[in-house]
């Protein structure tokens, strides 16, 4: 049996569908332009809301550690400038940014200038106590900033939130102690 090669020529016109084809691509090609236009706008936006937001929490942080240094040099007078210099140079290796040494003296400060003798001693003893907290979180396992909440919740009264820590303090010792009895 001989192999025959048939041309059949049916007179389609596709010039239809090429037409469609062609008008498909360029309505693709705009929609694709609009997108991505669009997503530009948005992320534009996005980011402009971003810088807005980073300013905005800068500015909040900076003016917390603004009010955290004023307390500093309120409760500690002519030592505020020595607990600022221990800052600058040990905060670091108590795991902690400035800010946040900042933070934590203005409180232990505020806390211990009640029943201190002095500025001095305010300063020596919150930098004891920012130390002790250090130390303490490290061998817990826990953030200096739990532990350092513990303890200032210990300063207020709450034994329990020390003996989490492993510190243990009876009430009796307590309220023999002067800054009890202040």
């Amino acid at each position: 049996m001989a192999k025959s090669n048939f041309i059949v020529r049916g007179g389609a016109d596709f010039s239809g569908v090429y037409k469609g084809f062609n008008t498909l691509q360029k309505r693709m090609s705009i929609f694709q332009s609009t997108i991505n236009k669009t997503l530009k706008g948005i992320g534009f936006t996005l980011s402009t809301l971003a810088i807005g937001k980073l300013i905005k929490d800068s500015t909040k942080a900076a003016m917390g550690v603004e009010s955290a240094m004023d307390n500093i040099s309120r409760n500690m007078g002519n030592a505020a400038k020595a607990f600022q210099s221990w800052v600058d140079t040990q905060s670091k290796a108590l795991g902690m940014a400035k800010a946040d040494a900042y933070t934590y003296g203005s409180t232990f400060s505020n806390l211990l200038s009640s029943f201190t003798s002095g500025a001095e001693d305010t300063a020596q003893k919150t930098q004891e106590l920012m130390k002790a907290a250090a130390i303490i979180a490290s061998k817990t396992g826990r953030t200096y900033e739990d532990t350092a909440n513990r303890i200032r919740s210990g300063l207020l009264g709450s034994t329990e939130a020390v003996k989490d820590l492993g510190v243990y303090v009876q009430v009796s010792m307590l309220e023999s102690t002067e800054a009890f009895k202040k």
